[in-house]
C-alpha cells in the first residue's frame, strides 16, 4: 500500500516536484533497487547457516519502518535537496525507498510466515495484496488527482478535494492498524495448526474444506473398537487417506514449473502492464484510464477470494490459463505501441477494449498467483517452498519492470497522447 500510495499521487507530485515528468522513472528505478533487500536476505538464509533471526519481530520491525516512511511522506513529500548541483526530490526517494524494501521483503519474508497459518489465511493474504492497490486509488479517485477540462488544447487541472499530505496520512493510519492487526494476530496464536483448525473449523470461509476434512484427516484420532484398540476399518482408512495426500503432492517438475508460472505471472502483472498502461489507455480518454485501473483493482480482491469456491490443481489447464492471461497481456502492449493512435480508428471500442483487457487480466494473475501458492504450500516442506515463491514472485517482478524501464524512459518505444488533443 506504501508504495501504491506515491503511484497514486504522481499527477500531484509531478506538477510541485522539481523533477516534473521525469519523476516516474526516477522512482521506478529507486523502486528496483530495494530488490537488493530480499536478495541479500535470500543469500544470507539459505546460504549461511549460522544466519537465524525470529521472523514474527523482523515482520514487526518492517511494518515499523512502513509506518515511519509513511509518516515521513506525511511531512516531507514536497522538500527537496541539491545533489550533484541539481535539485532533487531526495526525501521522497529515501522514504520510497524504505517503503519498497518492506514491500519487496513481504514476498520473502510474510508469505513463507504464512504456512504456519490455516490455508485459508493464505488466500486472505493475497486478498490484502489486492485491496492495497484498490484503497489507495478509490481514495485517489475522490481526491480528484487528475480531473481537468481542455480549454483549446491546454488541459487545465482542478484543484484536488484534499492534499497530498493528507493522503499520505490516511495511508499512514491503515498501515498502523494492520501493524497492530499482525501483532494481534500473533498473540492470538492462530498461526499455530491446533489452534487454527479449531478456530476454522466451520467457517463459512472454509465450510467445504473443513467438512471434508471433519470426515476423512488423517490428523483426527482414530475411531475405538470395544477393547480400546483402533478400529481396523479406521486404520485401513487412514492409510488410504494418507496415500491419497501423498499423491496430491507436486513433484519435483511440477514445482519447478509452479515457480516458472509464478515468475511470469508476476513479470506480466507487477512489471509490464504498470509500466504501459497509461499508454494504453489515455488514448482513448482520462476516464478509460482511470476506469482501467479501478475495476482493475476491484477485481483482483475478487479473484484472490475465487479459490475457496474453484480451485484448479490441473498444471495443463494452469499452463493454458496463464498462456490465456499472456495474450492478454501482449494485446495491452499493442494498445501501447498504437499510441497516440487509435486501434480500429474509434475511441469508443478502443476505449472498452482497453478497459476490459485490464480487467480480464488483472483477474487471471491474480486468481492464478493464489493458485500456485496454494500448491505450493502442500507438503512438508510448505515454509521453504512458500519462501522460494516469494523469490520468484520478486524475480518475475524485478525481470518485467528491468526489461521495460529501457523500453520505455530509454528507447522511447512508447509515445504519450495529449491530454488535449487539437481539434
Amino acid at each position: 500500500m506504501g508504495t501504491n500510495s506515491v503511484w497514486m499521487q504522481l499527477p500531484l507530485l509531478t506538477a510541485e516536484l522539481p523533477e516534473h515528468w521525469n519523476l516516474p522513472s526516477y522512482l521506478a528505478a529507486v523502486v528496483q533497487i530495494a530488490c537488493i533487500a530480499p536478495l541479500i536476505y535470500t543469500v544470507l538464509h539459505k546460504g549461511v547457516k549460522s544466519f537465524t533471526l525470529p521472523t514474527p519481530p523482523l515482520i514487526v520491525a518492517f511494518l515499523l519502518l512502513a509506518c515511519a516512511c509513511q509518516l515521513g511522506l506525511v511531512f516531507l513529500w514536497q522538500n527537496t535537496a541539491v545533489v550533484f548541483g541539481t535539485e532533487r526530490s531526495l526525501p521522497l526517494y529515501l522514504l520510497l525507498f524504505g517503503l519498497a524494501i518492506v514491500n519487496a521483503m513481504s514476498s520473502v519474508l510474510f508469505l513463507p510466515f504464512m504456512a504456519q497459518f490455516h490455508p485459508a489465511y493464505l488466500n486472505a493474504y493475497f486478498h490484502g495484496m489486492g485491496l492495497s492497490a484498490l484503497i489507495p486509488s478509490v481514495l485517489s479517485l475522490i481526491q480528484g488527482t487528475s480531473n481537468y477540462e481542455c480549454i483549446g488544447s491546454i488541459p487545465h487541472y482542478f484543484p484536488p478535494r484534499f492534499s497530498v499530505s493528507i493522503f499520505f496520512l490516511v495511508i499512514f493510519l491503515w498501515t498502523c492498524l494492520a501493524t497492530a492487526s499482525f501483532g494481534a494476530l500473533y498473540i492470538s496464536g492462530a498461526h499455530t495448526h491446533e489452534h487454527s483448525k479449531k478456530v476454522h473449523e466451520g467457517t463459512p470461509l472454509n465450510e467445504n474444506l473443513s467438512s471434508n476434512s471433519n470426515r476423512s484427516s488423517p490428523c483426527s484420532s482414530p475411531e475405538l473398537n470395544e477393547t480400546g484398540s483402533p478400529a481396523v476399518d479406521t486404520i485401513t482408512t487412514n492409510a488410504e487417506e494418507s496415500k491419497t495426500v501423498e499423491s496430491s503432492m507436486i513433484t519435483g517438475f511440477e514445482y519447478v514449473f509452479l515457480l516458472f508460472l509464478t515468475a511470469l505471472v508476476n513479470a506480466q502483472m507487477n512489471g509490464i502492464i504498470p509500466s504501459i498502461q497509461s499508454y494504453a489507455a489515455l488514448p482513448y480518454s482520462q476516464d478509460t484510464y482511470h476506469y482501467g485501473i479501478t475495476f482493475s483493482n476491484v477485481v483482483s480482491p475478487l479473484a484472490s477470494f475465487a479459490p475457496f469456491f474453484l480451485s484448479i490443481r490441473s498444471l495443463p489447464i494452469l499452463g493454458t490459463m496463464t498462456a490465456t492471461s499472456s495474450l492478454v497481456t501482449s494485446f495491452i502492449i499493442y494498445l501501447a505501441a498504437l499510441s497516440p493512435n487509435l486501434i480500429f480508428n474509434s475511441q469508443g471500442w478502443g476505449s472498452v477494449l482497453s478497459i476490459t483487457s485490464a480487467v480480464v487480466a488483472a483477474g487471471l494473475h491474480s486468481y492464478l498467483r493464489v493458485v500456485f501458492a496454494s500448491l505450493l504450500r502442500e507438503g512438508n516442506q510448505s515454509e521453504s517452498r512458500l519462501f522460494w515463491c516469494g523469490v520468484f514472485i520478486q524475480i518475475g517482478s524485478f525481470i518485467g519492470s528491468a526489461v521495460m524501464f529501457p523500453l520505455v524512459n530509454v528507447f522511447g518505444l512508447f509515445r504519450s497522447a495529449q491530454a488535449c488533443p487539437s481539434p
